[in-house]
């Protein structure tokens, strides 16, 4: 299995726990060969970089080559591809087989808007693999039409079910947080910048406690890119959002629940994704979800059914869609109820790794 080794829990290393803690593991030995999206300390500058992805080519190279795997189960964003694309060439030269596990979000970043030699090595890498497996339709058939024989598996992800949590637990973090039961709170699980669409938050919270100043905003994740997190901040204290606007900054895990348990609406106006574990999340807490109707969202969120759909960019968007949700109570209510059907129904993890252990079985 390759791939970013949590912590921290980002949406692929949450997938890749899951699988290696999942009832596949009393079926398959599963050796972890950690990809993560950070550099070590150590690897400074164009030079130490490149020595430490040579370094890490050659050690993978000589870990596939002595080993005895039935296949290689290889994970992959976006951003990442030309390196999983040599990954699975050396893959190819020591004689194994590929499962490549694409975690896409935009196709035409990934592809069609790329120079030649850019998707020249992208379809080599796709080539090479024995079976993809891909999170949503879109990709399945921009994949299908780009190389017509390839072996392309739709396979959702899934997340497990969990016990309610414990109210005092709540509770008491919504003291820490200084929020009182009159707050309507607006929740936020990600990592926090630009891509998820961050900064339109802000711009759309003036208008909104405007209408109803009890509404909170909890945007719970560490900063994507560096110095995000500190510009979002700048923002908050410029136009004196800091009564309305918390930023927690990276949270355990374990923790992740109780943020969902005390919210009221789930909010996620990304610009780019992929199947985005939080918004599961919030559909298993009955949440009603506003996102964007990017990747593949649309096949999790249906707008007016369990959540709403608004266009990336629009603070006035976001902004009518919280407030109509605030104001309609029977309509969230609604919302959260078909959200959890919905997670029952299409994204509870047990199924998901029944589909998987089918594709495992026929490698």
């Amino acid at each position: 299995m390759v791939g970013p080794v949590p912590p921290p829990y980002g949406g692929i290393a949450s997938v890749l726990d899951d699988i290696i803690h999942s009832d596949l593991s009393t079926e398959y030995r599963f050796d972890l060969f950690e990809r993560g999206a950070v550099f070590p300390a150590g690897a400074v500058g164009p030079v130490g970089r490149t020595v430490f992805r040579v370094t890490r080519f050659a050690r993978f190279f000589r870990t596939v080559l002595g080993g005895d795997y039935s296949f290689v189960h290889f994970h992959s964003a976006d951003s990442a591809f030309i390196g999983t694309a040599v990954f699975v060439l050396l893959t190819r030269c020591a004689g194994g087989k590929i499962l490549l596990h694409m975690h896409g979000t935009d196709w035409d970043i990934f592809y069609q808007k790329q120079p030649w030699l850019r998707k020249f090595v992208t379809r080599t890498g796709l080539r090479l693999a024995n079976r993809m497996v891909v999170l949503y339709r879109l990709w399945q058939e921009n994949i299908g039409r780009l190389l017509p024989h390839a072996d392309v598996h739709v396979l959702r992800n899934r997340i497990h079910e969990i016990g309610t949590p414990n109210e005092i637990d709540v509770q008491q973090l919504r003291g820490s947080l200084g929020l009182s039961d009159p707050n309507f709170v607006v929740l936020m699980v990600g990592s926090v910048g630009r891509r998820k669409g961050c900064f339109e938050i802000l711009k759309a919270v003036s208008e909104i406690v405007r209408e109803d100043d009890s509404i909170r905003f909890l945007l719970v994740g560490g900063e994507e890119y560096p110095g995000e997190m500190g510009q979002l901040l700048d923002i908050i204290q410029a136009q004196g959002l800091g009564q309305w606007v918390r930023l927690t900054g990276e949270v355990e895990r374990e923790q992740i629940p109780l943020f969902f348990a005390l919210a009221d609406v789930f909010l996620l106006p990304s610009f780019i994704e992929g199947m985005p574990i939080s918004i599961l999340e919030a559909m298993r807490s009955s949440l009603p979800v506003i996102a964007t109707p990017v990747a593949g969202i649309p096949e999790v969120v249906e707008d007016g059914v369990t959540g709403l759909l608004v266009n990336p960019g629009s603070p006035p968007e976001i902004a009518e869609a919280v407030l109509r949700l605030r104001r309609d109570e029977p309509f969230r209510r609604s919302c959260g109820t078909a959200g959890r059907a919905a997670f029952e129904a299409n994204f509870e993890f047990a199924k998901g790794v029944e589909e998987l252990r089918t594709l495992y079985e026929t490698m």
